[in-house]
């Protein structure tokens, strides 16, 4: 690959200065009308164009036959980078787009991305891991910075994109799990219509279903047989108004009395740092302070959309939660768009 600068006084009369060139800029009438867009590879058709041009020396790129231009690059890469859940755009200005094929958490190796990144010529950038998307989103780009690039260093990228147990980006589908839910607070009928409604937004956006909604009353009514069978025959059970910062509140007793095995008894995040998750028969459950939350934005929508992902609520899950745990205004791209208009934010909590 070799650049040239070829000045009009060659160009115009000596059109084998430029056939086959590809432009590094915009071609442009002398009014700037558009005649050629840069990465445009120059014919012999275009001589027309190349007389009505300003008069300015063409800036050129010539590519050899270890060369690739950069769209098909871009293609090249891209279906190397895109791993399930995504489809490859066709490329609009020398980018090529990853789209979600469905609804899901977005998964990306940042230290792979950062190695790929490191090659001469080559640009991925995708959106933060763990978002949660919808279908359509674009998650990821690729770019290839020059005109053109050297096959063997589009091979090494290839290569390195490629290198790893997963996919550089996947985004991992939700899953159409049963949630089972227990409320340990008295509600009036005004606040259970306005926690079952919050509730059925988030786990419908999921793509799951709530399995029932059980209120036995206060905490101390609560027993080990009764939560176990909420547990039983769901995915997920969620146990709100619990007493979580005591260590003798009656359903956290009441659970392990009943067999679960404790995963974490506070989370590294705000708000949400009080919630406990145990394991019981199969089913992770999920100890939530107030039914409150579940009208705002907390580490619950986090937790959820990491299990209806297929991922596991297991101790390194909820230890990395401290990073990016400020669930503050400016950390809105964690949690879903539930679609609904004026839902509280995390700062409003």
């Amino acid at each position: 690959m070799r650049a040239e600068l070829v000045p009009p006084e060659a160009w115009r009369v000596d059109p084998a200065r430029w056939l086959g060139g590809v432009l590094c800029q915009d071609l442009r009438a002398p009014d700037g009308t558009l005649l050629l867009p840069k990465g445009h590879r120059l014919e012999r058709a275009d001589d027309v164009l190349l007389e009505a041009a300003s008069a300015a020396p063409l800036h050129l790129i010539f590519l050899g036959p270890s060369d690739v231009d950069e769209d098909t690059a871009a293609e090249r890469l891209a279906a190397r980078v895109a791993g399930m859940g995504l489809t490859i755009t066709r490329p609009v200005e020398s980018q090529v787009n990853c789209r979600a094929t469905a609804r899901g958490l977005l998964r990306v190796d940042a230290e792979a991305l950062a190695a790929l990144n490191s090659h001469p010529g080559v640009t991925v950038f995708t959106l933060p891991d763990a978002m949660p998307v919808d279908r359509g989103r674009a998650v990821a780009g690729v770019k290839i910075t020059a005109l053109g690039i050297p096959e063997d260093e589009l091979a090494a990228a290839e290569a390195s994109a490629g290198a790893g147990p997963l996919p550089l980006v996947d985004v991992l589908p939700f899953q159409p799990l049963r949630v089972g839910v227990v409320v340990c607070e008295g509600l009036t009928a005004q606040r259970r219509a306005r926690f079952e409604d919050a509730l059925r937004l988030k786990v419908g956006w999921l793509g799951g279903s709530v399995a029932g909604v059980e209120y036995p009353g206060e905490r101390h009514l609560v027993d080990g047989r009764s939560l176990a069978g909420a547990a039983a025959g769901v995915d997920l059970l969620l146990v709100a108004g619990v007493a979580s910062t005591d260590p003798l509140d009656p359903p956290w007793l009441a659970l392990l009395a009943a067999g679960a095995e404790e995963v974490r008894r506070g989370l590294p995040a705000h708000p949400g740092s009080s919630y406990w998750v145990v394991r019981l028969g199969g089913c992770d459950v999920v100890g939530v302070a107030s039914c409150g939350m579940f009208s705002r934005r907390t580490v619950l929508d986090v937790l959820l959309c990491r299990r209806f992902a297929g991922g596991e609520l297991d101790r390194p899950f909820l230890a990395s939660l401290g990073h990016g745990g400020l669930l503050a205004r400016e950390l809105a791209h964690r949690f879903p768009d539930y679609g609904r208009d004026g839902e509280a934010t995390p700062e409003d909590s």
